[in-house]
Order: structure tokens, then sequence, then C-alpha cells
């Protein structure tokens, strides 16, 4: 079923009972909110056709937006489509972030090399581009969308992941515990032999730093389809194929500090419902569906 891009605000109530689904409580935070009546108006873009990503050498990768693109993402600027060869990504100019980042990594895409540095997205216009001094005493981390860990095998490539378009503010307990044990397991199915197809973002707003120019979700979610290393991804993907998907409150709660990642498994189909994304969307209708409706089992 095809669903427009509304980036409008969730309701309380729906996010309560996301979290109720999941087993966790939602806590509440100051909040310095501005204008909550968001909207996002698209434009109709031409259908996306996969190519091999540039600069990945031996990569398996046959386009981040192999699996399509969620909100039809392409010059609005609260749906602003840019695409690099590390990850593809929706930004949002009201936001200070992406609505969405979308990845592939397989095991050609992990080395060793170190953690680059923070800096604005040259690829945006001056206007939009947040500064990682913007974070400064927020209280909150910069937390990666795409993870600095699936891009170490060359410096360009892990630089690239520390541009501020690819952050969302995330609590410490949040973005070095509960969804950090989560990345680290989806590289653990990579050196296992698997290659990964990966989409995550914000939910909600819980509050604004540097002046109301960012936003900071209630909620960060991830969807990852997990396939064996090959060629051929989109004809490979089944439905049958393994899908990870979780909604994760981000809170100062203590408990995210310890908690396991498999309590926030849920549905794609649930998180669509929250975000008004459209996952899947270059996927055989019965394909999609199929997987849109899984919840892990987290094994």
């Amino acid at each position: 079923m095809s669903r427009h891009f509304s980036h409008r605000p969730i309701s309380y109530l729906s996010l309560l009972s996301l979290l109720a689904l999941v087993g966790c409580r939602q806590t509440t935070q100051q909040t310095r909110t501005r204008n909550s009546n968001r909207s996002v108006t698209t434009r109709s873009t031409p259908s996306y056709r996969p190519t091999q990503a540039a600069g990945t050498g031996s990569s398996s990768n046959e386009g981040n937006l192999l699996l399509g693109n969620p909100s039809n993402a392409g010059r609005d600027n609260n749906n602003y489509l840019l695409e690099k060869p590390q990850y593809s990504l929706s930004y949002n100019k009201k936001n200070g972030g992406p609505n969405w980042v979308a990845w592939h990594t397989d095991a050609s895409d992990l080395g060793d090399t170190d953690r680059g540095k923070f800096r604005p997205d040259s690829a945006l216009p001056a206007a939009w581009r947040i500064s990682p001094n913007d974070y400064k005493n927020s209280g909150y981390d910069r937390g990666h969308v795409c993870p600095s860990g699936d891009r170490t095998n060359s410096r360009d490539n892990n630089d690239a992941t520390f541009y501020m378009s690819n952050m969302l503010p995330q609590t410490g307990e949040l973005n070095r515990h509960v969804w950090s044990n989560l990345e680290n397991y989806i590289r653990e199915q990579i050196r296992a032999g698997n290659e990964v197809y990966q989409i995550a973002g914000p939910a909600g707003t819980a509050s604004t730093i540097a002046d109301g120019q960012i936003v900071v979700p209630r909620l960060c979610w991830k969807v990852a389809v997990i396939i064996p290393e090959g060629k051929g991804d989109w004809s490979r993907i089944t439905a049958q194929s393994r899908v990870i998907a979780v909604a994760m409150p981000n809170t100062d709660d203590k408990k995210l500090e310890t908690a396991d990642w498999r309590t926030y498994l849920v549905s794609p189909r649930k998180i669509e419902d929250l975000t008004r994304l459209n996952f899947f969307n270059k996927l055989s209708p019965k394909v999609k569906s199929a997987l849109e409706q899984k919840v892990d089992s987290g094994e």
C-alpha cells in the first residue's frame, strides 16, 4: 500500500502504545519545543535504479537504496535526498538531521581504520549545516545513524560517517549501550558471512537543542535485512529473509545501560505506522508485505 511521507508530529499516545508493546516505559523529559506542526511536501522523483556504490572496491553493495526510497525523498527542504557512496539519506532542514539513513554493509566494509572527526556536511547548503559544536553542553551524544563501525575499511569511508547530517541527538544511555550492542550484533552477522541492508532514523519529538535548530527524537528505530553474501541481492531477498526491526526510547533511563536490544523488537509495519515511511517499496508486493509484518526472534 502506497504511503505519502508526512513529517507530522507523532502523538504521545501512539508512542506510548509502541513502548508498551516492546515492554519498556517512556520517561518524561523537559522540552523546549518549536513549531510542532511540521509537514513535508514531496515532489515526484524518477524511480530509483540500483547502481554499484562508488569507492567500495569488491563490495557486494548493489545500491544503498536497493530496497527503495521510503519517503520518496527528492529536493524538498525537509525531505532532501542526499546520496553518498557510504549511505543515502533524507535530510530534514527544520529538524536539523535525517528523516532516515539507508546503507549496506558486508565484510569488505570492515577493517581497522580509526574513528574520524565530526564535521559539517559540505554537501548541504551552508544555511542548513549543523556544526559539531551545536551539540555542546546539550546533554546528548552526537549519535551516528550509519555507524562508524560499519565503515572501517578506509579513511574516506569512515570520515563520511562523521558528517553531522548522519547524526541524531541520542542519550548516552541509549547510544553507548543498547543501541551500540545491536550495531555490534549486526556486524557479527556480517563477519559470519552475511551482508545487511539497513535503514534507521528518528520518531517523535522529545525536545530541541541548539536554540531549537535540532529536534531530539523520542524514539530511535532501525530496520535491517540480513542475507547471505552473494550477487543479485534484489532477487535473493525473499519472504523468508531475516528482518530485524527495533524501536528504542531515547531517554536517560539507566535501564538502557543493561537492556537487551531484543526487548525492543517490533515489526517494520509498526515503524511505518509511526513514521509514515514506506519500506521495501522496490520489492514485489508479496515479499514487501511478508517482510513488513515480521518480528524477529533475536536469535
